[in-house]
């Protein structure tokens, strides 16, 4: 990891703490994730902190698996699910 990327990293920690589930690097970015019910306060704080100031969103991505389990994923529509 770069020494800048090493910053960030440290920073990301002593700020959200407890707030990050899961915060490594890959293919020399940081990936954060966090929890649904922590989105909102997590991208005020990466905004408005001093150590931080993040000025953009690029990726913000989620998957809803609710319905996972009620039979709709057992097939692939050319099978003849839905």
């Amino acid at each position: 990891m770069t020494p800048k990327l090493q910053r960030l990293h440290d920073a990301l920690q002593r700020v959200l703490g407890g707030r990050i589930a899961k915060l490594d690097e890959r293919l020399g970015e940081l990936a954060l994730e966090v929890k649904p019910a922590d989105y909102r306060a997590v991208a005020q704080v990466l905004r408005e902190h001093p150590e931080l100031k993040f000025e953009q969103l690029i990726d913000l991505c989620g998957v809803d698996y609710s319905a996972y389990g009620d039979g709709a994923w057992d097939r692939a529509p050319s099978e003849g699910g839905t």
